[in-house]
């Protein structure tokens, strides 16, 4: 058996002539950022939408978005299924504006600079097309949140009082336990919240469909200024730890997935970042397995006005 891969293939790979699946489309509109796929089939189409319902919408516009164009490689696998459960390989490798993907299925180039991107689907069955899809649009989505001063976070979050709250942490901080319990405030997601900058200039909480494990509520559609983003840890007393906010900042760049890592070679990332956030309260919330927290919320945010 063949070593797996470490990078994304070359550039070389992608410059081969490849079919389509078909002549169809769907794009993705989420706030200001729009991905549209082209050259899909009709069954492919047909269950992208409904994954991605209610943001999504068949066919192609004219009007300006990301767009990735779709192709067929008569191949398996890129990378080869494990015989047992994993997470799903994510291997990025950036160049100058352009940002190579590769998955079990899925190896794609996103070409930042010009909003356009090429996807080569190969043909195997361990996990289903619209899933091998998932993560290069959260890369997407990721990239286009960031080059618009905002961000993919990994945080759960809920809007109450027409105001957004992130609760920031990383797998197993108790994300899904959180969203879980709350009774008060409409929760949005319990994986992946994305922010960007509204018209006002503040920060907004949009809607999304990475929703992570909740079902406890529809699709949230819409944009809400952010209140505060808290680093969230378990605890048997519901409270706010006010923290130093080079720590609170830190631990939010920690949980900036896809793009963080690139940091290094795209400092003007990061500090989007910092100045999108720099109105954001920022603290820590130990929380119980109730919705006691926003007790806690409501007492800390009457403190601070």
């Amino acid at each position: 058996m063949s070593p797996r891969p470490a990078s994304p293939p070359p550039d070389e790979f992608f410059l081969k002539d490849r079919s389509p699946l078909g002549d169809h489309g769907m794009r993705l509109e989420l706030g200001e950022i729009r991905v549209q796929l082209r050259g899909l089939d009709r069954d492919l189409e047909e269950m992208l939408c409904a994954r991605y319902a209610p943001y999504s919408r068949s066919g192609i516009s004219e009007e300006p978005a990301f767009t990735i164009a779709v192709r067929r490689e008569e191949a398996d696998y890129f990378i080869t299924p494990p015989k047992e459960a994993e997470l799903n390989p994510v291997l990025l490798d950036l160049r100058g504006d352009t940002l190579s993907y590769l998955g079990y299925r899925l190896a794609a180039q996103l070409f930042l600079g010009s909003a356009q991107g090429l996807a080569v689907l190969a043909r195997g069955s361990y996990e289903p097309p619209e899933r091998a899809f998932e993560n290069l649009v959260r890369v997407t989505v990721a990239w286009q949140a960031a080059l618009r001063g905002g961000a993919l976070v990994h945080a759960a979050s809920a809007v109450r009082d027409g105001r957004a709250y992130l609760f920031v942490g990383g797998a197993g901080a108790g994300k899904s336990t959180l969203a879980a319990v709350s009774r008060r405030g409409m929760v949005v997601t319990d994986d992946l919240s994305l922010v960007l900058p509204g018209s006002d200039g503040t920060l907004h909480l949009v809607g999304s469909p990475f929703r992570g494990t909740y079902t406890g509520g529809p699709p949230v559609v819409g944009s809400f200024p952010v209140a505060a983003a808290l680093a969230v840890v378990r605890s048997e007393e519901a409270r706010i730890e006010e923290i130093p906010r080079a720590l609170a900042f830190a631990r939010l760049l920690a949980n900036l997935p896809f793009v963080a890592e690139f940091f290094p070679q795209r400092g003007e990332l990061m500090k989007g970042v910092e100045k999108a956030f720099d109105a954001v309260a920022m603290a820590r919330l130990h929380f119980r397995s109730d919705d006691s927290f926003w007790d806690a919320i409501d007492r800390w945010d009457r403190e601070r006005t």
